[in-house]
């Protein structure tokens, strides 16, 4: 299992499916985890993908598709509403 870390900035409010309210404009750091796959070269598989966000001075990871991310953030650099 392998785990990389990017980040993603929202200059507005936004929401992902899942999300009971919209979150505040910001940068969060989104985990990708992968695993292995059994094959003769490296190759890799997506197995989850989340999203940090700080609730209540707790930081959650919320489980999110990369696809609703990208639409978010898409969305947001286009000036599209959250939803």
């Amino acid at each position: 299992m392998r785990t990389t870390t990017s980040t993603v900035t929202f200059t507005q409010s936004f929401s992902l499916p899942g999300f009971d309210k919209p979150h505040a404009a910001g940068t969060y750091e989104v985990k990708t985890d992968e695993e292995s796959l059994d094959a003769s070269f490296a190759a890799w598989r997506r197995v989850a993908t989340s999203i940090l966000l700080v609730h209540r001075g707790s930081i959650q990871a919320w489980r999110v598709e990369p696809d609703d991310l990208a639409k978010a953030l898409s969305r947001d650099t286009t000036g599209g509403t959250a939803s």
